[in-house]
């Protein structure tokens, strides 16, 4: 199956979680709980604090469906996005440990969970996959973006943290993050 077949099918199971059906809220879980636990357990660095936030991630979903918007972005970037947000939240709100921080290099061990590999060799693949396309993508950013997307993404850092720590002005930094974004969604998009 094709990225842009598997991307099509995600926003028709979007829809029908919006819509009430379990059916699709428990397909959707199944293609994207794997990444979004390692996802977790990178930023709370803790496997139990992981799970615990991918359920309230799902939960948050099923309840709130409505909130997603197709013209923002792909169902599985809703997703990640919701995932390191909630995370982060998890994180800051411990009082044990700082954040852990992820570079280029760590994204190659960004899979699916033993247990699930073992499990399921084709979505360890498809994850395999999906991480070297990210990798790639994030590897050919300018140095400035690729720097403020990992101290956002990876690090947890806002805007204005991010500003103080690399002593630019906060406008230059939203803008390395936005046209990173930018650059990002363009080559997933033709990945």
């Amino acid at each position: 199956m094709s990225v842009q077949s598997q991307s099509a099918d995600d926003y028709v199971l979007m829809e029908a979680i919006a819509a009430g059906d379990p059916t699709a809220m428990d397909r959707l879980y199944n293609k994207y709980s794997g990444l979004l636990l390692a996802v977790c357990q990178r930023i709370v660095n803790n496997r139990t604090d992981a799970e615990e936030v991918l359920l309230d991630v799902f939960w948050e979903l099923w309840r709130r469906a409505s909130r997603y918007e197709a013209a923002r972005g792909a169902p599985v970037t809703y997703l990640i996005t919701l995932t390191r947000s909630r995370a982060i939240d998890r994180k800051r709100s411990s009082k044990t440990g700082s954040l852990h921080q992820v570079d280029i290099g760590e994204m190659a061990n960004l899979n699916l969970p033993a247990n699930q590999a073992a499990d399921n060799p084709g979505k360890a693949v498809e994850f395999a996959e999906q991480g070297a396309l990210i990798r790639s993508a994030m590897e050919s950013l300018p140095g400035p973006q690729r720097k403020a997307l990992e101290m956002a993404y990876f690090d947890g850092l806002s805007h204005s943290e991010i500003a103080a720590k690399a002593r630019l002005p906060l406008g230059t930094v939203k803008s390395h993050i936005r046209l990173g974004l930018i650059h990002l969604r363009d080559i997933l998009r033709k990945g």
